[in-house]
């Protein structure tokens, strides 16, 4: 079951984000990312490059979704 703050942030499809937006993985375990890049493939497949923070360490990663899958906006966070 989602926790309650997952059900209630804007949810946008993964063609609609931008560089800079801070998102939420909803549906892949919750994580969260800055969206460093993102690319609309022929085929209907977006590719983003994220940056990951976890445990104190910045990770850039490539990752692919069928159009339409959605994220969560989340809040942007103090640097």
């Amino acid at each position: 079951m989602e926790p309650h703050h997952l059900k209630t942030l804007e949810r946008v499809p993964v063609e609609a984000l931008h560089s800079g937006d801070h998102v939420t993985d909803v549906n892949g375990g919750g994580h969260h990312y800055i969206v460093l890049e993102s690319k609309i493939l022929s085929g209907g497949c977006v590719v983003l490059e994220l940056e990951s923070k976890a445990n104190d360490q910045l990770r850039v990663i490539e990752m692919s979704f069928p159009t339409g899958y959605e994220m969560a906006r989340s809040p942007r966070r103090p640097a």
